[in-house]
């Protein structure tokens, strides 16, 4: 499938566009959110400041009453008059909405609004750790307002005024030190009473605190109306990058849609060129308006290379053309099988229907498809000529069975025969006679019994070298008889065979090629046999060569059938035999032979699988 990299090119910019995009929003995003939390400090610093100043006045105010007092016992309800008075009228202010002194315990001890006025439950670090004239600021919802909770520690002294504590007459508690220093400069040494006395009460009078509520709903309005206008610039830009998003994303899921059509019709239109089935579309008329690449090599003419051009020619131009249209579309599902070219093959036609944009169908028109079954072909003769001599292994083993015991008793008959005429001319000549022909009808059994039996391999490593040896040290004298000069060149690599199948394999080929030049008056003396090893992909080929005669063309096809052999004495088992070996350890045998030229016999043997996993 061909792959297409240029989407990437484009979708570059447009990306990078949206991602600036994305960057752009979230920068609008972060940079609003601080000025919002900016203007949010600024609205509660101003109000702050603002509380801070009321709440100063009122404490100066109620310090102002405190001081103008004289501490007599009607001086607590004077100054909650006098403080309440203040507190109403500053509270008719639109800033403000309460003014309460209260105690330890959150109880409002003066008030603007006495029914109104809120009930706090003021924190441990008001109520202890506050130092006196520090003001704390905290927000509140009071009612359906947002109020800014101002407050401080009120001085000492008005927790007598405000009734927090009881008056007393014998100077404990009634000679304040706020009555003290209304009263103008005394002594020094009163002074310094005064102030000793003062600092003794401020420890030990309960604390007040006076708290102002400020309304914060002006100012909170005005941080909304920014915050809404600042939310709504914000989400405009949003909103644009959305819409950037979308159709850009749109855009590319369309392009990127027609990018896979035309993708999807180059893989459809690559799929037919490489399918190994050959795919034909014809007119009515015969004429040939569509065939893939596999169509046109099988179709091309013996010989020809490459790919002809059969577009526009008529399927009736072929053989099997004209044959497959007399048989006519009466069965259109079956296969027929054609020799074209020294191919065998197989043809199936169908009738090909296109509806048009009307709906109508397109009669007529055929689709054919064609297969090469050459390869399978041969490899089904393969198959019957392994069931032919399972069978014929099969009978030879009964016959083999049958004709060993009483052949024995023949040969040794025969040989006594052969002591007992011994020099009785011509007798002894027919019982030695009777004697080789037993030794050879066993050699025929024995080979039947080996072609018939199922071998039972038991493969490893051989080293070629040492098994060559072997072989040459066996068969020397038979070297020498036949004036026949052996060669073994070996490689390093070692075979994985089983060893007696191989030494037999071999010794059936030496023995046959011996044999050959042993029977060629024409050919030279002294003759030539060479293995040789070479190191394959996937395993090892041996190769045993001679500079024999070569075999009779006729006979190529036909020499690993049995009984089938070129020596006027053979038995014609020895290569099938061989066949029958190679087949076990899942090789194969290649013959090459030029009469006149020596024949080839190259056997292939593959690696040890397991080994390696």
């Amino acid at each position: 499938m061909e792959v297409v990299h240029s989407d990437g090119k484009e979708k570059g910019p447009l990306v990078a566009l949206v991602l600036a995009l994305i960057v752009l929003g979230v920068g609008s995003l972060y940079l609003t959110w601080r000025s919002i939390a900016q203007q949010r400090k600024i609205v509660e610093d101003h109000m702050i400041m603002t509380g801070n100043s009321i709440l100063r006045g009122v404490d100066n105010n109620i310090l102002r009453i405190a001081r103008n007092l004289r501490m007599t016992p009607q001086s607590p309800e004077l100054f909650q008059a006098m403080s309440e008075e203040l507190f109403a009228e500053l509270t008719k202010s639109e800033d403000i909405v309460f003014i309460t002194l209260f105690g330890e315990d959150g109880r409002p001890l003066v008030s603007s609004a006495v029914e109104d006025t809120p009930v706090f439950s003021l924190p441990d670090s008001v109520t202890s750790d506050i130092e006196t004239g520090r003001a704390w600021h905290v927000m509140a919802q009071v009612g359906k307002k947002s109020v800014l909770i101002s407050g401080l520690r009120a001085r000492p002294g008005i927790s007598t005024l405000s009734g927090m504590l009881p008056f007393v007459e014998d100077g404990e508690h009634g000679s304040s030190h706020m009555s003290r220093r209304g009263q103008g400069q005394g002594q020094g040494q009163d002074q310094g009473q005064g102030m000793r006395h003062g600092m003794q009460r401020e420890l030990e009078e309960p604390p007040v605190f006076l708290v102002v509520g400020l309304n914060a709903e002006k100012h909170l309005a005005q941080f909304r109306q920014y915050r809404r206008a600042a939310t709504y610039q914000t989400g405009y830009v949003f909103l644009a990058a959305v819409v950037l998003w979308s159709l850009a994303f749109a855009y590319l899921r369309r392009r990127g849609a027609s990018r896979q059509l035309i993708r999807l019709e180059r893989f459809q239109s690559k799929l037919l060129d490489n399918m190994p089935d050959g795919l034909v579309t014809l007119a009515e008329s015969g004429e040939v308006l569509a065939a893939n690449h596999s169509a046109k090599k099988l179709l091309a003419p013996e010989g020809e290379e490459g790919a002809p051009e059969i577009i526009g020619t008529n399927w009736h131009d072929f053989d099997f053309g004209k044959t497959h249209d007399e048989i006519g579309l009466a069965v259109p599902y079956e296969w027929e099988q054609f020799d074209y070219q020294g191919r065998q093959l197989e043809i199936l036609t169908l009738p090909f229907q296109e509806y048009d944009d009307g709906g109508a169908p397109e009669l007529g028109q055929r689709l054919v498809l064609i297969r090469d079954r050459t390869q399978l072909r041969s490899l089904e003769e393969d198959l019957n000529e392994a069931k032919r001599l399972a069978e014929i292994g099969s009978l030879a083993a009964g016959v083999a069975h049958e004709v060993r015991n009483p052949l024995s008793s023949l040969r040794g008959f025969a040989q006594l025969f052969a002591t007992k005429l011994k020099g009785q001319a011509p007798l002894d000549q027919y019982a030695a006679a009777m004697v080789q022909e037993a030794d050879r009808l066993n050699r025929v059994v024995t080979d039947l019994l080996y072609l018939a039996r199922p071998r039972q391999l038991d493969p490893m490593e051989i080293d070629l070298s040492t098994l060559g040896d072997s072989i040459k040290q066996l068969m020397r004298f038979d070297f020498q008889d036949k004036e026949t000069v052996p060669e073994f060149d070996f490689g390093p690599e070692s075979v994985f065979a089983d060893q007696d199948a191989l030494r037999q394999i071999l010794l059936n080929l030496i023995t046959n090629s011996l044999d050959a030049i042993e029977g060629c008056p024409e050919c030279m003396k002294p003759g030539h046999i060479l293995l040789t090893s070479v190191q394959g992909k996937d395993g090892v080929w041996l190769i045993v060569a001679d500079n024999g005669p070569g075999m009779d063309p006729n006979l190529e096809g036909d020499v690993f059938k049995p009984f089938v052999t070129g020596k006027k004495t053979g038995t014609g088992l020895g290569l099938a035999i061989v066949q029958n070996i190679m087949r076990a350890h899942k090789g194969e045998v290649v013959i090459h032979s030029e009469l006149g030229d020596g024949t080839e016999m190259k056997l292939f043997f593959p690696k040890n699988t397991e080994s390696d996993s």
